[in-house]
């Protein structure tokens, strides 16, 4: 069994008055924090397997009984370390610094409290208490896009290299939330999804942005352009959609789970499992092969205690606490001390700052969807193909069109 990683906190300073010689402070400190290292990465990897199976595996058992045992790997701190910032994203941060400080917006900026806080309350005020519980099955099913931005100052895309964001777009037709055009805009770390057929692989993900009008895809998705002290006007190229397809998001059923004495969290896993509709099996390109888009795949979605500091997400790092998702009383208390819990019910991805974990479920997709899995599988054909549609219409969809957002992507060439 595979693990989760994150990166430990680093040990706390010496205290004033310390005697210790600098060389050596350093030492106990490096030691300190290595020890501190292997006791998190242990317990969250005993976290995650229990979160997946229901128990930690035999070989997990042995390194928590052999705290001292050298062989630990960090996943998370690696995905991190992969995402270490280039130049061009230092410099994206440092024109967004000076669009904040004065005033003007930016897709990335955080809403004001005040605006939060309204933003919650009527959200709030429209959910029942029945989209709080937890459940097997399919809990909600949808179009999902995959669209890409490219960099500052950059035209198009011809790589993976040459974008900026890479971002996963839910729009529910079933469920609490399949009305009008709701929609959720996940940011994904690693600009792309884990490598498909990887035994195991995570990476962080950010719900970016939620809403109900589709005038607000076009304002999420759109180009635009900011002024700086430094560099003067900057643009920044519009998103291009790169697939369209059917999802939904499944918790396979556990007979052990259903029992009355076993109805943990845990046990309601959350499988966000697709099919692409949009480009076709013969325009599948290189776009959708360094995005790793499959034309059917699903991943595990787990999400994160708002409480717990963000020390490796990326796309999270330095929001405070209360900028992050302020979920319900009901659905922190599922956390119950755990740092990551499965993404059950999707209510969970209905709070803006919400932090995800995108994991690879590395099984074929009926394998994935639990008992019963191929008949569900067997349904999401039917609806993926009832769904289907042309290039044209997937920007239709979206509420955009050819002269705004360059279609080749969807074509499977970079644009």
């Amino acid at each position: 069994m595979v693990s989760t990683r994150s990166k430990a906190a680093p040990p706390s300073s010496p205290q004033t008055g310390d005697k210790r010689s600098p060389t050596t402070a350093k030492e106990e400190g490096g030691s300190s924090a290595k020890k501190a290292k292997k006791q998190q990465d242990l317990t969250e990897k005993k976290e995650y397997e229990i979160a997946v199976q229901g128990e930690p595996t035999t070989e997990t058992k042995k390194e928590e009984n052999e705290q001292g045992e050298k062989g630990v790997k960090d996943n998370i701190k690696a995905e991190t370390e992969a995402e270490a910032e280039t130049d061009e994203a230092k410099t994206e941060k440092d024109d967004v610094k000076e669009a904040e400080a004065r005033g003007d917006g930016d897709e990335d900026k955080v809403e004001d409290r005040e605006d939060e806080v309204k933003r919650e309350e009527k959200q709030e005020s429209n959910v029942d208490a029945d989209d709080e519980e937890p459940r097997h099955g399919t809990l909600e099913s949808g179009h999902i896009y995959f669209l890409y931005r490219p960099k500052i100052e950059k035209d198009d895309a011809q790589s993976i290299d040459d974008i900026s964001k890479f971002h996963v777009l839910l729009i529910p037709k079933s469920g609490p939330r399949g009305q009008s055009h709701y929609h959720r805009i996940i940011e994904v770390g690693k600009k792309k999804l884990p490598d498909p057929g990887a035994k195991h692989q995570v990476i962080w993900g950010l719900v970016g942005g939620i809403g109900s009008e589709t005038s607000a895809l076009k304002e999420s998705f759109g180009a635009y352009t900011y002024e700086t002290k430094t560099r003067g006007t900057r643009h920044q190229g519009a998103a291009r959609p790169a697939a369209r397809g059917h999802y939904i998001l499944h918790s396979p059923r556990d007979e052990l789970a259903d029992s009355p004495d076993h109805n943990r969290q845990r046990d309601y896993k959350c499988i966000l499992a697709y099919e692409i509709t949009t480009p076709s099996h013969e325009d599948f390109g290189k776009v959708q092969e360094e995005l790793g888009i499959e034309e059917k795949g699903a991943l595990v979605i787990q999400v994160k205690d708002p409480d717990v500091q963000s020390n490796n997400n990326p796309r999270a790092a330095g929001i405070p606490r209360d900028k992050r998702a302020q979920y319900s009383k009901k659905l922190m208390d599922m956390f119950r001390g755990r740092r990551f819990i499965p993404a059950n019910p999707p209510a969970f991805l209905d709070y803006q700052g919400a932090e995800i974990l995108i994991i690879t479920s590395p099984h074929e997709l009926h394998d994935s969807l639990g008992k019963n899995g191929e008949d569900v599988e067997a349904d999401m054909d039917k609806d993926a193909k009832s769904e289907k549609v042309d290039v044209d219409g997937a920007l239709k969809e979206l509420g955009l069109n050819k002269k705004d957002f360059d279609e080749e992507a969807m074509e499977g060439h970079w644009a």
